[in-house]
């Protein structure tokens, strides 16, 4: 699989807040791990789940998730085998044990995890293309974004200020990969 590939990334997203997204993510390659992604991956994920915003579902042609500096973005693999790694699926969050441990609704498709447990996810009931975050302890909606274009660029925001105030460190294996050990 591999980490994203920003050249189609930018194939991809050519103008707007996305292009500025892109180029941010590769200004701060060391402090995310992406995997790339493929319109079949995107496929068995749509396929799953019918009716996804089509922003998120343009993201998954690109990207299956990976650690997007402190928030983990759910895969459709397990594990990488070319990087080694593992990765939360988003099968893990079918379990219908931990969708009632976690107070996870139905219509809900989990998409990624903050550092801190809580849930990105869209409401796929209400249909209104919104990313919502369901605070794990509270059993609350917590914030909501219009669009996961908005969610992504709230969450490179919020990871720049990290890394200005040198609470967020690089991965290592990006440091590796990039030849900094």
């Amino acid at each position: 699989m591999a980490f994203v590939n920003y050249e189609q990334l930018s194939n991809v997203y050519t103008a707007g807040r996305m292009k500025e997204n892109v180029r941010r993510l590769k200004d701060y390659d060391v402090f995310h791990c992406l995997l790339a992604g493929n319109t079949e991956r995107a496929a068995a994920v749509k396929k799953r789940v019918s009716d996804l915003p089509k922003d998120f579902l343009k993201w998954l042609d690109v990207c299956d998730g990976g650690i997007l500096f402190d928030t983990t973005m759910l895969s459709t693999k397990s594990h990488d085998d070319e990087l080694d790694l593992p990765f939360e699926t988003y099968g893990n969050y079918y379990n219908a044990e931990l969708r009632r441990d976690k107070d996870i609704h139905d219509d809900w498709f989990v998409f990624a995890v903050a550092v801190h447990s809580d849930l990105f996810f869209y409401d796929m009931g209400k249909k209104d293309d919104k990313v919502y975050q369901w605070d794990i302890e509270e059993h609350t909606i917590y914030a909501v974004w219009p669009t996961f274009e908005d969610w992504l660029t709230d969450q490179i925001n919020e990871a720049v200020e990290l890394i200005a105030n040198e609470t967020l460190d690089p991965l290592d294996i990006k440091l590796e990969a990039n030849g900094n050990e």
